[in-house]
Formats: C-alpha cells, sequence, structure tokens
C-alpha cells in the first residue's frame, strides 16, 4: 500500500480553504497526511484551517508570502514523509474517489519502474455556474490508461496547445520531484508548475488516469493567473534552453516548439494590456514559427503594437 501526503498551500484564500480541506477529508481513500502552508496570509484562512482537528492536519508557516505558492509547497514536500505527494490548491476542489482512483493506478503500474506521476482529468466551474472538462479530456477522453514518456508528453502539449498536467489533479512520488529541483521559487512568478512538470517528464513516465476526479473554480479570489503579468520572460524559457544546450537532440524540434508555444501564449494575453516586452520572447525560434515570430516583432514595436492589439481584439470579437 501507498502512502500520500496532501500538500495545500494557502495565501489569502480563506473564502474557500474549507472547501479544499472538506473535499480531502471527504475521499474515500484517505490520505497519510494533510500538510497546509500559509504564505503570511492576511486574511482569515489561517484561523479556518486550524478549526480542523484531525490529527494527520499540520499547518506550516512562512514568514514571507511566496509567488504561485512554489515555496510553500517546497516547504511541505522537504516535511512530508509519505511517498507520494498530491497537490491541492486551496481554491479547488476533489470528488470523493480522487485519490482511491490514482491509488488504483499506481498500483496497476507497479510494474513500471520509471512512473514518475499521476494527473487525473478536471471539471472548470466558470463564473456563471457553467462546466467542462479539460482539454486533455475533452481530446483523448478518460476510457483507459495513457502512459506518458517525454517524447509522448511533448506531442500531447503541442497538439493541445497547452500543458496536459494541471496542479490540482496531479500526484508525484516525492523522491522524483526533489530530483527534479522541486517547484522554482524565486525564480519565476507564474509558470512554475508548468515548469516543474516538463522536467519531471525527462526523468519518468508519467500516467493519465482514466478518471475525472478534480475541480477548478474560476470564481476563486486571489489567482495568481490575475495577480501577475503575462508581459515577461516565461519561466520554462531557460528550462528549455537548459536541456537543448545539453544535446537533447532527439527531442530538439519539438522542445523549440513547446518554447514558442508558451512565449506566444504569455504574449497574447500581455496584448490585452500593452505591449509585448522583447525580453519576454528573447531567443523565439523564427524558423518554427516564422509567422508567430514577426506578430511578435510588431507587439513588441510602439507604434505596431496598437495595430496588432487592435487586431487581435477584432479576432476575439469574432470568436465569441
Amino acid at each position: 500500500m501507498i502512502s500520500i501526503a496532501v500538500v495545500i498551500p494557502l495565501y489569502n484564500k480563506g473564502l474557500h480553504i474549507r472547501r479544499a480541506l472538506d473535499s480531502v477529508l471527504a475521499q474515500s481513500r484517505q490520505p497519510e497526511e494533510i500538510i497546509i502552508v500559509d504564505d503570511n496570509s492576511n486574511d482569515e484562512g489561517p484561523a479556518e484551517a486550524a478549526k480542523y482537528t484531525d490529527p494527520r492536519i499540520r499547518l506550516l508557516r512562512r514568514s514571507t508570502p511566496g509567488p504561485g505558492g512554489y515555496a510553500a509547497r517546497n516547504l511541505a514536500i522537504e516535511n512530508a514523509r509519505s511517498e507520494w505527494i498530491a497537490f491541492l490548491d486551496a481554491d479547488d476542489a476533489w470528488t470523493r474517489d480522487h485519490l482511491a482512483a490514482i491509488e488504483r493506478l499506481i498500483d496497476a503500474a507497479a510494474p513500471e519502474p520509471a512512473l514518475a506521476g499521476v494527473f487525473s482529468g478536471f471539471e472548470i466551474v466558470e463564473l456563471d455556474g457553467a462546466k467542462r472538462p479539460d482539454r486533455y479530456t475533452q481530446r483523448y477522453g478518460r476510457k483507459q490508461v495513457e502512459l506518458l514518456d517525454f517524447t509522448r508528453l511533448l506531442q500531447v502539449w503541442l497538439e493541445l496547445e497547452e500543458c496536459p498536467l494541471w496542479t490540482s489533479a496531479s500526484v508525484f512520488r516525492r523522491d522524483v520531484l526533489q530530483e527534479a529541483g522541486l517547484f522554482p521559487a524565486g525564480r519565476c512568478n507564474r509558470g512554475g508548475d508548468k515548469d516543474l512538470w516538463l522536467r519531471i517528464g525527462a526523468i519518468g513516465r508519467l500516467a493519465a488516469c482514466p478518471a475525472v476526479t478534480a475541480v477548478y473554480y474560476r470564481d476563486s479570489i486571489n489567482m495568481v493567473t490575475r495577480s501577475h503579468s503575462t508581459n515577461v520572460r516565461h519561466c520554462m524559457c531557460e528550462t528549455i534552453n537548459g536541456m537543448l544546450a545539453r544535446g537533447w537532440s532527439e527531442f530538439s524540434v519539438p522542445l523549440r516548439k513547446l518554447f514558442n508555444q508558451e512565449v506566444f501564449s504569455y504574449a497574447v494575453y500581455a496584448l490585452k494590456g500593452s505591449r509585448v516586452d522583447p525580453v519576454a520572447w528573447r531567443g523565439y525560434f523564427a524558423r518554427e514559427n516564422p509567422i508567430k515570430f514577426l506578430i511578435l516583432a510588431a507587439a513588441s514595436t510602439p507604434v505596431l503594437s496598437l495595430g496588432v492589439r487592435g487586431a487581435y481584439s477584432a479576432w476575439l470579437r469574432l470568436r465569441r
């Protein structure tokens, strides 16, 4: 039987932490540990968490808030005793059988020595209450287990145009998280989750769980995606450049394309408010995507960026 620690970073999520914790305590397969790390919140979140008396719950505290919850998760991982780490953000939740489904998959894959992590499907709840499945589930379905080696991970990531793993639906071996270098605390404000998943994917296989067992609420307060600009250099840029510099020739093309994809995605969001900072897309591989390269160049030019933003706004209106 495997052991599982649930890790929950907490920063000003007082309105949501009980929903997250209740979903953990309602699991049909209970975790061995529940580690909450308060990132120096200034709301009622820590007090709400402290009301729970379950002896498995540990509330750790940090004196300085860490962007993205990366340092908080790292602290929890270092303090965990369990073999597997299940991540849950304080504003998300799990269905009753999340950990049970994960454990069944891990047990079934026991002969697979390189299994580094497992990710399930998740349901997205929009501001108006509308619900939809994650993009991996929409594209490939969840009828059977899929094992993703690094080649397949890159292929799926590029096909979906987004990372197939989502933090609150992902569980990893603790030793693999440590081997990969943990979350990039101090190196970036957002995108650090994907940066770590990429590094883990290069170490061992990832298994797609054939179930939708997590819930992502878009009505959450204090979301990182709303509080930090994308008009910055993507956290994954240096990681990918490092992989390419080490001569990973068989992965060079998909890695370059992934670099471009993530950088361009950040630029698209940045265009909503300002011209794109040239530093944000430095090193873009023009030969892989020449048209998007020209768009980025125009979006970074003070005069031309206005036209690009106008064209982008028009395109968004047509999509509605």
